[in-house]
């Protein structure tokens, strides 16, 4: 019964974060991105990642903030003919999902109470490694598609 119940949450995150996905795409934000990315399809992983990067932010989880952020750059992406694979757009919404850890992100308490560190250590710490970790994957990723494109 305990892994019926981790699942269903899981499950649920999932569909939570798929389905605002699915809302962000009917409101048209899609179109309204893709008519003002700059020229390089590099613009396309800063997007994702931003996308995630602010969704995360805003509620906190990581799963919800990529698939929603997913939902955003993936019409984009397919309408668009990419001189590099779309693994590296996916790698870069993942990057996006690392900064900005804290108060409404369970991971934060989670790492918070079992390392005995306050919220202020935290904030200091935690989510100031995310920040330099998720930054230096996006860098890597953008270069990365320059020099293995993988097409």
């Amino acid at each position: 019964q305990g892994a019926i119940a981790d699942a269903g949450v899981i499950v649920l995150i999932t569909c939570a974060g798929g389905a605002f996905g699915h809302v962000l795409r009917q409101t048209g934000i899609a179109s309204t991105i893709e008519h003002s990315l700059p020229g390089t399809e590099s613009g396309l992983m800063l997007v994702g990642f931003l996308i995630c990067m602010i969704v995360r932010t805003a509620q906190g989880s990581s799963t919800v903030a990529m698939i929603t952020a997913v939902g955003v750059v993936a019409p984009i992406a397919s309408a668009t003919i990419l001189t590099y694979h779309p693994v590296y757009i996916a790698i870069a919404i993942g990057c996006g999902s690392k900064p900005i850890s804290w108060m409404n992100d369970s991971g934060f308490w989670v790492i918070s109470k079992m390392s005995g560190m306050t919220e202020s250590e935290m904030l200091k710490t935690n989510t100031v490694m995310g920040i330099i970790m998720a930054v230096t994957g996006l860098i890597v990723c953008l270069i990365g598609s320059r020099i293995f494109p993988m097409i």
